[in-house]
């Protein structure tokens, strides 16, 4: 359907007669390219805007065409203009439209992935489109690319036939068009300071403000005239014969927009420019539908939105995402961020050079004085992110093109903040914050300006969100607890005050905003909730359990080290999630007897290359001295396009929590995958090594594994034992656990996943946290499926997520036939000390109750009632401290 259309006579060469002085213009994105005449809009197929050809959109991302320098960005971010920098192009501006009336969409489908004033070089991303939007809205998804700033140069379509082209493949051609359009901008650009004695103001009636269709109409207007003719808004003026100055006038709905005009017609163009405007200039000027954010007093009213979460709370009580362990009882007090105002007025470009070097410099010095293990690794990990050349550069382009120092870093942190919070990976989207916080640390050091934080002690601290920097001058305070609307669960202010024993629950969203300034809370960092509206009968029994609580852990601790056994005499392992040396140190000396589940994926991210074999083995040979003969199960790499490395090539996913994650990388990528299984068996000497794939769905991938393994330990001559596993995470594993537990040496539920597959609850979504529950009756189903397989195949079945902690779901756990339970570090004290109170008739009676049940709150009610009423006499009723980091 693309071959019917005629090129037209305007663009008259084609590129095998080009001059050897052409510039090539490439394809922005992949698509079909098609004749301008055929674009589904006058002003383009008319080519009132400029030469050019469209390019049906077959792809979300556009990239520039040619080295170039952003010129404007459309208000409603649809839309770029490039203007050509050096070479045979330069000066001349190619606008790139994607799609058609799309000004309409209020820049919903568009991510703008450069700003104004950037230099670019051809093939860099420019922005994303979401397509499937763009035409459920009911748009074209034709982009015309079109020269509208000639400058001197003329265009040539590399290929005059509709086809199919790649991102990159040949499009146009502009080259010089001879002395006589070269004088004709020359004439154009030398009437700037021609006096205006004609001028008109109106409210600007145009819906979508001055965008490219209006603006061409505009143009053509302006060039009927003799004399010069501009527009003004907003205290800047633009040439109205250019299109591209129109469009940055950035001129709105109702703005006020002057015209000017001179020469021996310049009461005519004024005239006529004002009746042109008025009508539209190409656009309907009926009022757009207001947007879903719009605030109008004649607003339609809206269907009431029921929190279906709050049926599951107690009254006063909101739900977020536990992040950091404990309880805590104090007054709310806000805390409120201003953004800070920077000078964009540079001092010179060696000047600006020199102040954010030394302001780098500065703060380098700043992350050398971390307090704690954990502080020095997110200091590390803020070090590599100042160090990045790639960051360097986008500073220095910056700069050189005019910008402050202080605005320059304000604006591509806030850029890298922006596209790290888009990504689907709650560890990767909660890192925007580190880049939020550099931004702030060092614009701070650059204005000369301190914006330390501070609150009184005792107070719940409530937030927007919280930087890591943050968090030291609040614990200094004293302050008793954090609760925020955004973040998670794996954000390093959460592993940080995890770290201080500072209680924080995050993402709960605007309900927070409900809290009282000065009320009473209660803080409860194990479950994620927040309490408010207590009365002082509450405030004392909260005050006293608090109090038994630190009693009872301290119990706890001091029996840490002794095996864990039921009353009945049946032994539970008790392990611990790890993440690095220093988890396994910490785990090591709180009390486990062995590590459930090595996340090894903490070596591959954030770098440049994949760990080779030396280092690999290096890190693993650590952990495994730190547990003696104890077992220690390496979980293989689990890094894709949700958890995105350089060195791996892989696009973009629109799903990625379903796409290549788990052992699907390491089968992708076999070399990286054989490396590390050398790298565990090398380190792992006398000890058993237990080695464990993740999201695992079928018996194929065991097979290859095995497979790959078996070649590994042929090829080392590994005499030593060697375990391999899986992890039961997502429904389909665990209805075929009979035949894993067949062709495995042991098996563990990663509860975390395996819930979240099972319900289809995004756990990182406040929306829906709080229905992301392991004991749903489904999910203990399938666990018992496995526990069932298991102990047919006399297969050792574990759970690594964060359900291994909780009280009421441990206890049920070992009902369903799970025998070791690996949990964070924090939660092993207690713990283990609950388990040594239950015994195993105890844990069935409990399991099958919460079968039975309905909902998640009657199965906990239903296994709590059991275990609360057959608890032994000398079980002290912990209740377990939960995880600071992701469990699986």
């Amino acid at each position: 359907m693309h071959t019917n259309f005629s090129w037209g006579s305007k663009v008259v060469r084609s590129a095998a007669t080009h001059s050897s002085q052409a510039l090539a213009i490439t394809a922005p994105a992949k698509g079909w390219v098609i004749p301008l005449n055929a674009i589904p809009d006058p002003a383009f197929a008319s080519s009132a805007l400029g030469e050019g050809v469209g390019l049906e959109l077959l792809d979300d991302l556009i990239c520039a065409p040619c080295d170039a320098k952003v010129a404007a960005i459309a208000s409603a971010q649809h839309a770029i203009t490039l203007e050509i920098l050096g070479g045979t192009g330069a000066g001349a501006q190619i606008l790139i439209h994607c799609g058609i009336d799309t000004v309409a969409l209020n820049g919903a489908p568009f991510t703008v992935l450069v700003a104004e004033g950037q230099q670019v070089a051809a093939g860099d991303p420019l922005m994303r489109v979401d397509l499937e939007s763009v035409v459920h809205a009911g748009k074209s998804l034709a982009t015309p690319i079109i020269l509208i700033e000639p400058a001197g140069h003329r265009l040539t379509v590399a290929q005059p036939q509709a086809h199919l082209c790649e991102r990159g493949g040949a499009l146009l051609t502009i080259e010089p068009a001879g002395m006589a359009g070269q004088a004709a901008a020359g004439a154009a650009a030398a009437s700037d300071d021609t006096a205006f004695t004609a001028t008109h103001t109106l409210a600007l009636p145009l819906p979508h403000g001055l965008h490219a269709r209006p603006c061409a109409a505009i143009a053509a207007e302006a060039g009927k005239f003799a004399g010069p003719v501009e527009l003004a808004c907003n205290g800047n003026t633009a040439n109205a014969n250019s299109i591209t100055a129109m469009m940055k006038l950035g001129a709105v709905h109702n703005a006020q927009l002057t015209i000017k005009a001179g020469g021996p017609d310049a009461e005519a163009a004024v005239a006529s420019l004002a009746a042109l405007i008025a009508a539209g200039a190409g656009d309907d000027i009926a009022a757009p539908a207001p947007t879903p954010d719009a605030a109008s007093d004649k607003a339609p009213a809206l269907l009431q939105r029921q929190d279906l979460s709050a049926t599951a709370l107690a009254d006063g009580e909101l739900a977020g995402i536990a992040a950091a362990p404990g309880e805590a009882l104090g007054a709310a007090y806000y805390l409120h961020r201003a953004r800070i105002e920077v000078s964009e007025t540079s001092l010179g470009i060696a000047e600006e050079r020199a102040r954010l070097a030394d302001g780098l410099a500065q703060l380098h010095a700043r992350l050398d004085h971390a307090s704690d293990h954990h502080a020095a690794e997110i200091a590390a990990a803020h070090r590599g992110i100042l160090n990045d050349p790639a960051l360097a550069e986008a500073l220095d382009a910056r700069i050189t093109a005019g910008a402050s120092a202080a605005m320059a870093w304000q604006a591509v942190m806030g850029e890298e903040a922006e596209a790290l919070a888009g990504l689907s990976d709650p560890r990767l989207s909660e890192r925007a914050d580190d880049f939020r916080d550099l931004e702030q640390q060092l614009i701070c050091i650059l204005i000369g300006k301190e914006t330390q934080l501070s609150a009184p002690a005792g107070a719940i601290v409530i937030a927007d969100d919280l930087y890591p920097s943050d968090l030291k001058p609040l614990a200094d305070a004293g302050i008793a607890g954090i609760a925020t609307m955004r973040g998670g669960a794996t954000s390093h202010l959460a592993i940080l005050a995890a770290s201080a024993d500072i209680p924080m629950v995050a993402a709960f969203g605007k309900q927070l905003c409900d809290v009282e300034e000065g009320e009473l809370v209660h803080l409860d960092g194990d479950q994620g909730r927040l309490r408010r509206g207590l009365s002082d009968t509450d405030r004392d029994a909260l005050a006293r359990h608090m109090a038994d609580r630190r009693a009872r852990y301290t119990r706890a601790l001091e029996a840490a080290q002794h095996d864990t056994v039921l009353v009945s005499g049946e032994r539970i392992e008790v392990f611990a999630n790890l993440g690095d040396v220093e988890d396994a140190q910490e785990a090591r000396a709180l009390g486990a007897e062995g590590s459930g589940l090595v996340r090894t994926e903490f070596l591959f991210l954030d770098r440049a290359t994949p760990p080779d074999h030396d280092e690999q083995a290096q890190i693993y040979r650590a952990i495994f001295a730190c547990f003696d003969d104890k077992p220690v199960i390496f979980r293989t790499l689990d890094i894709g396009a949700d958890k995105p490395a350089s060195y791996l090539p892989m696009e973009a996913e629109d799903n990625p929590a379903l796409g290549v994650r788990g052992i699907r990388i390491g089968l992708r990528y076999p070399d990286l995958l054989r490396t590390q299984l050398r790298a565990i068996l090398s380190a792992a000497g006398a000890h058993t090594a237990y080695i464990m794939a993740p999201m695992v769905t079928g018996v194929d991938e065991v097979d290859a594994l095995r497979a790959m393994l078996d070649e590994v330990v042929s090829e080392l001559n590994h005499t030593g034992a060697v375990k391999l596993g899986a992890m039961i995470e997502t429904p389909a594993s665990a209805l075929i656990a009979p035949v894993l537990a067949a062709r495995l040496d042991f098996l563990s539920v990663g509860t975390n996943d395996l819930t979240q597959y099972t319900l289809a609850v995004d756990r990182t979504n406040s929306e829906v946290a709080a229905m992301q529950d392991p004991m749903h009756p489904g999910v203990l189903r399938l666990i018992g499926l496995a526990g069932e397989a298991c102990e047919a195949a006399a297969c050792p079945l574990g759970v690594c997520g964060s359900a291994a902690g909780d009280r009421v779901a441990a206890a049920v756990l070992v009902g369903l036939g799970v025998r070791e339970l690996s949990a964070s570090a924090a939660r092993i004290p207690e713990l283990k000390a609950h388990l040594r109170g239950l015994t195993l008739a105890t844990c069935r009676k409990a399991a099958l109750s919460a079968l039975a049940a309905a909902t998640p709150e009657a199965a906990r009610a239903a296994a709590a009632g059991v275990i609360d009423a057959d608890m032994n006499d000398n079980c002290d009723g912990a209740t377990p401290v939960p995880h600071t980091k992701d469990e699986g």
